[in-house]
């Protein structure tokens, strides 16, 4: 069995971008293929994520399978049929590039396999001899987190659990050399695996808390005869609930369907398997349409109305990052009515190396926040401005069915409590500073003035996580509580850059542009 590099990239560290040379410089004279990969180290308690811990896999192409895994066409749950449905475009694209690495592709849909009992790709699936069973160990990690099969089209459950399927997604493309085997049978994987020599199986599909592990041709089983399971994860995803808590059915308003993914992929990554993700692929491949272009992406997300965010960043953008970044802007369709909950082209937050945002009150559907949670809770880095300290925070009331909110993100990924802002101070704009202790941060290097003041309101922030640190205070009038205006923290051990200032009249100032164009930089190192 191909073996993992020894050696070990601190978290803070580490960078996509570097994985990406990595992987397009992969392929040695053998074809071996280098991929990063994410594994967490048991943090002794079940709600504890756990270090990351981020290690380099050595693939051999032609000891390698990719193993998809009930991407139906349809099931009971409507948000989950739309969630699954929105990963197939990407997994396309991502099974393209393993073909043309010569990594065997294996769909294995459990339940639907009717339509494809003639197709000569289930025939050579089934012609492959059989093989005694590999010695079996006794491997049995614990169970996922939370409850499972639960409705994630909203806390009232409209949807009720039955067969709804009838064979793998239309939109999945089965090519002339792939098979198609039982997921139910996990000795036809099994037999290939020996007859080819394979001993690296690449999981993708749903759900990631059951058929993924559970199936008979799973990752669990799997592994318990020998093979090394390593999962896309981007391109799998748990099925636990929307606005409430899977395990006890609870009101939980900022409980989404991503978050129950990430919960769950956290515990893979802890006791199952390895994970990577399908750029890596893509780029091992040569598929990456921006090969030739080694700037780090940034991707800003615009949807707000107040501020001409839609202005101001792509001027910002052009005048202070375009030389040392490649810059991607994705915008509501509007501000009223059902566009100001529709920001499309969040997909190609699978590419981004930083997330640059401006965004208020928007209570998005489940396949595009799916997209921006699987960003944030990835552990990657963000800039946000001025609005995005509420950028999901939606009465859950107000919130369209299938749609999601995430009250609480000012706490958990920017490390404050926002609790409003003095009205007064919509008149008055608020004198800001550099605090003494952060007058040597890099986000702040060539900030001068280091006092000055900006048209911004102030929010009142307070107070701050133990995580952060403090960068810039302000108040609005002598006298008045002083509060954070600029500060770090770090989320899933991701870099975070946050600033209250963002007013139009703000981009007229040398030092807050400084500023900001240092933190993008400083947010990717």
């Amino acid at each position: 069995m191909s073996g993992t590099l020894a050696r070990s990239i601190p978290f803070a560290a580490w960078s996509m971008v570097f994985a990406l040379c990595l992987a397009t410089e992969a392929r040695s004279e053998t074809g071996m293929i280098e991929l990063e990969a994410q594994t967490r180290e048991d943090a002794g308690a079940e709600n504890m994520p756990g270090r990351v811990v981020r290690t380099v896999e050595k693939l051999d192409p032609a000891k390698t399978a990719i193993v998809i895994v009930d991407v139906w066409d349809k099931h009971w749950c409507k948000t989950y049929t739309e969630r699954v449905g929105n990963l197939v475009p990407r997994m396309n694209k991502t099974l393209d590039a393993a073909r043309k690495l010569g990594i065997q592709v294996v769909h294995a849909p459990s339940d639907v396999l009717g339509p494809y009992k003639d197709t000569p790709q289930r025939k050579a699936m089934q012609a492959i001899p059989e093989y005694p069973a590999p010695e079996k160990t006794d491997f049995n990690p614990p169970d996922p987190p939370g409850g499972r099969d639960c409705c994630e089209c909203g806390p009232s459950r409209p949807c009720q659990s039955h067969g709804a399927w009838s064979s793998e997604h239309p939109g999945l493309r089965i090519a002339e050399e792939d098979l198609i085997a039982d997921c139910n049978n996990g000795r036809e994987v099994l037999n290939l695996c020996q007859h080819r020599g394979l001993d690296t199986l690449l999981y993708m599909g749903v759900a990631s808390n059951m058929c993924l592990i559970g199936r008979s041709a799973g990752m669990i089983e799997m592994k318990r005869h020998g093979l090394r399971p390593i999962f896309v994860a981007d391109l799998v995803e748990a099925i636990t609930a929307n606005g409430c808590d899977p395990a006890t059915k609870a009101p939980d308003p900022n409980f989404t369907p991503a978050r129950g993914t990430a919960q769950v992929q956290r515990h893979l990554e802890r006791y199952i398997a390895p994970s990577i993700q399908s750029r890596q692929i893509i780029a091992a491949a040569g598929m990456d349409s921006f090969a030739h272009d080694k700037r780090p992406h940034v991707v800003f997300v615009i949807a707000e109305e107040e501020y001409g965010s839609d202005k101001t960043l792509p001027a910002f953008a052009e005048k202070r990052l375009k030389n040392d970044f490649r810059c991607s802007f994705v915008y509501a369709k509007g501000h009223e009515g059902a566009d100001r909950n529709d920001v499309p082209g969040l997909e190609v937050l699978l590419d981004a190396d930083l997330l640059f945002l401006s965004m208020r009150r928007r209570a998005l559907p489940v396949t595009q926040m799916d997209h921006l949670e699987w960003y944030i809770r990835a552990g990657k880095p963000i800039v946000g401005v001025r609005v995005s300290i509420v950028p999901f925070q939606v009465d859950p009331q107000q919130c369209p069915e299938g749609h999601v909110v995430w009250r609480d993100f000012d706490q958990e990924v920017l490390g404050c409590h926002y609790q409003g802002y003095p009205g007064q101070s919509r008149e008055t704009g608020c004198d800001v500073w550099v605090v003494d202790e952060a007058r040597d941060h890099p986000i702040l290097r060539g900030v001068k003035p280091t006092r000055f003041h900006s048209a911004s309101w102030l929010y009142n922030l307070y107070p701050l996580a133990d995580t952060t640190t403090l960068l810039m205070k302000g108040r609005w009038a002598e006298g008045q509580p002083e509060q954070p205006v600029a500060f770090t923290n770090t989320y899933n051990g991701a870099r975070v850059f946050y600033t209250s200032l963002g007013h139009p009249k703000d981009f007229e100032n040398e030092a807050f542009c400084r500023m900001l164009a240092n933190a993008v930089k400083w947010a990717l190192q």
